[in-house]
């Protein structure tokens, strides 16, 4: 039985004549536009290989320090920013995002370095 996989451009993978979609490439690394005592507003730009399906949202994801990475909305997130707010004032967290299409959540981008949640400064 021949059950060869092939890949074309994009990320589809074709097998028996099916096209299915693979995981979406990492978007980039997360950029911090402000940080406030309680939420970091953070933007991207979309992974420059989206698996062979739409990007259908990103998942946005939060890790303070010595902590793990969880899922910082209920929801993936459709645009190319997000707030992420209930951050506690005067901790440091590290941020990632993950592009969503019908194959699921694909590779994370390179997390933001450190942000502590604070006032801004000047």
């Amino acid at each position: 039985m021949n059950t060869a996989l092939r890949c074309h451009h994009g990320g589809l993978v074709e097998l028996h004549g099916i096209y299915f979609s693979a995981s979406a490439g990492p978007p980039s690394q997360p950029k911090v536009d402000k940080v406030t005592p309680n939420s970091v507003s953070l933007s991207w730009d979309k992974p420059l290989n989206n698996g062979g399906g739409k990007i259908e949202g990103y998942i946005v994801e939060v890790k303070p320090k010595g902590g793990d990475w969880t899922e910082a909305t209920p929801l993936p997130v459709k645009g190319n920013e997000c707030t992420v707010p209930n951050l506690k004032e005067g901790e440091e967290y590290q941020f990632r995002v993950k592009a969503v299409n019908e194959s699921g959540p694909g590779t994370p981008s390179i997390p933001t370095g450190p942000v502590v949640a604070e006032k801004p400064k000047g």
